[in-house]
C-alpha cells in the first residue's frame, strides 16, 4: 500500500504534517538565513540550532529555500518524541550532494565519537554515492540497509527509511532498494538529533550539501511499497 499519511497529493502541497509528525523542517527562509523552524504538528515545539549551515534560495527542492551546509548541520536536543521503541516510523527527506563526494553524515542520533551503542538511527552517504542507513537495537544488534541508486552529485534525491511491523525498508526516489527484518525495539538514546551530521558525531559532518523537507514520523509507516515521491512541501 502506498500513501502520504492521509489524504492525497494536491497541486501546491502534500498532506503529511499530521499527528504522527514529530519533526518537519521545510528549510525555508532568506538567503543566508539561520532560522530553522520546526512546524511539526504532532509533537512538542523544538529548537534547531545551526552550525555552519544556512538557508539558501539557490535551487531549493520546494518552497523559498533549502538547508545548505558548509561542513555544518542543524541540531536539536533529544526529546521523548524521538523514542521509537517497536513502533512503525518513517524518516524521509530530500538530499542533494551539491557537487561534493566522499563520506558525509546525513541525519540521525549518536554520540560525539560515533559509538554504535549510542545510536538510534544513523543515515550517511559514503564514497561512490552509497546511501547507508543503520538502525540500532538494545540487544546490541544493528540493522544495515544500503544502495548506490542515487541520482548524481548535483541532483535532488528523496530518501525514506521506513519501519512497518518487523520490516525495515530503504527507499530512494520512491523505489525500494533494500529491506531487512527488525524483530525488536530501536535504541532510546539521549544524544542530539541532527541533520547534516549524525547526532553529535563530529566525524563526516556534511560538506557543501543541501537538504529540504526533513520529516520524522512516529507511529506510521508512510510507505510499504514503491511510490511516487512527494511533488510539493508537506502541509
Amino acid at each position: 500500500m502506498t500513501r502520504f499519511g492521509a489524504g492525497f497529493i494536491g497541486g501546491l502541497s502534500t498532506p503529511g504534517n499530521d499527528a504522527f509528525t514529530k519533526i518537519l523542517l521545510h528549510m525555508d527562509g532568506s538567503n543566508g538565513g539561520t532560522t530553522f523552524t520546526d512546524v511539526a504538528v504532532g509533537g512538542a515545539a523544538k529548537t534547531w540550532t545551526p552550525t555552519n549551515a544556512t538557508t539558501s534560495t539557490s535551487s531549493p527542492k520546494f518552497g523559498s529555500a533549502s538547508l545548505v551546509t558548509s561542513a555544518g548541520y542543524v541540531t536539536t536536543p533529544d526529546h521523548a518524541d524521538f523514542t521509537l521503541g517497536s513502533s512503525d516510523f518513517t524518516v524521509d527527506f530530500w538530499f542533494n550532494s551539491n557537487g561534493t563526494s566522499g563520506v558525509v553524515g546525513l541525519a540521525g542520533q549518536m554520540n560525539s565519537v560515533g559509538s554504535t551503542a549510542s545510536a538510534s538511527i544513523a543515515i550517511s552517504r559514503t564514497s561512490g554515492g552509497l546511501i547507508f542507513a543503520e538502525v540500532h537495537r538494545p540487544s546490541g544488534i544493528s540493522n544495515f540497509l544500503s544502495t548506490t541508486s542515487v541520482n548524481g552529485t548535483s541532483a535532488w534525491n528523496h530518501v525514506a527509511l521506513v519501519r512497518s511491523g518487523t520490516t525495515l525498508r530503504l527507499f530512494i526516489n520512491g523505489i525500494q532498494e533494500a529491506s531487512t527484518s527488525i524483530p525488536d525495539a530501536v535504541n532510546d538514546r539521549s544524544n542530539n538529533w541532527s541533520v547534516g551530521r549524525i547526532g553529535d558525531n563530529t566525524s563526516f559532518t556534511a560538506s557543501s550539501c543541501k537538504f529540504d523537507e526533513f520529516r520524522l514520523s512516529v507511529g506510521i509507516a508512510r510507505w510499504t511499497s514503491n511510490f511516487t515521491p512527494p511533488v510539493a512541501a508537506y502541509s
